[in-house]
């Protein structure tokens, strides 16, 4: 085996490449004035139906937790690119829509982040291009695995090592515990109020330290369970019923 072939070798280059495909993303925004993650929020809503998507949908899309959603959700509202409105019969839920100044902005914006991947990708041969298309979503999903990890609480979760990392790269305590990547719409987790970037610490007071607690702790409940997560680094407890 090659030292490009071993596995430092290959997550050394892989991380080597993301680092300029970022720096390229970032340069060809800024001459609009946009950071890749807010563009990535203005993107996702020039997409959606009248411009508009729940809060949490627009996490799951942009793959950020909830904490640093809302504080860049709250800098795009004071630009004035988009606004934010509460469900008045659901206080958890918020709406975000584009704003006509917003929708101006990314649609300017569009094509150059569209001929900079162009250029970028075009570094690799076709064959390469189509391996990648087939093999990085797999191993994207070894990362953020889907609503199957836990199906009955209707989350995705990243396990504690995960956790400790995404929260300290933040600036957030690295409380043991699992945090939510998912949160699938309608589910037992959607209507108790858990979010994208909660960590579960704590399930009917038995602690939750890897993804296999959690799942034992959600099965052995009957109809409810009360669920303690960190939400940032504010405590939450939250009731989960089951149906």
């Amino acid at each position: 085996m090659t030292k490009e072939s071993a596995p430092e070798g290959l997550i050394d280059a892989t991380i080597g490449v993301a680092a300029h495909l970022e720096s390229e993303l970032e340069e060809a925004l800024a001459e609009h004035r946009l950071t890749r993650a807010s563009f990535l929020v203005l993107a996702a809503l020039e997409q959606a139906a009248d411009h508009t998507i729940n809060q949490r949908e627009l996490v799951a899309k942009v793959r950020r937790t909830s904490g640093t959603m809302s504080v860049r959700l709250g800098r795009l509202e004071h630009a004035g690119v988009l606004t934010r409105e509460r469900d008045p019969d659901n206080r958890r839920s918020v709406t975000v829509t584009l704003t006509e100044r917003g929708l101006k902005l990314v649609q300017a914006a569009l094509p150059t982040y569209h001929e900079r991947s162009e250029r970028l990708i075009a570094a690799l041969s076709d064959d390469a291009q189509a391996a990648l298309a087939e093999h990085v979503p797999a191993w994207l999903a070894f990362f953020e695995p889907d609503e199957r990890v836990a199906p009955r609480l209707g989350v995705a979760v990243a396990p504690s090592a995960v956790a400790a990392r995404m929260r300290r790269a933040v600036g957030l305590s690295q409380d043991p515990g699992v945090l939510i990547l998912r949160v699938k719409r309608d589910s037992a987790a959607d209507q108790a109020g858990l979010a994208q970037g909660d960590l579960v610490v704590e399930v009917d007071g038995s602690p939750v330290r890897s993804i296999g607690d959690l799942d034992r702790a959600v099965r052995g409940a009957e109809t409810e369970a009360n669920v303690s997560v960190l939400r940032g680094a504010e405590p939450h407890q939250l009731a989960v019923r089951f149906a």
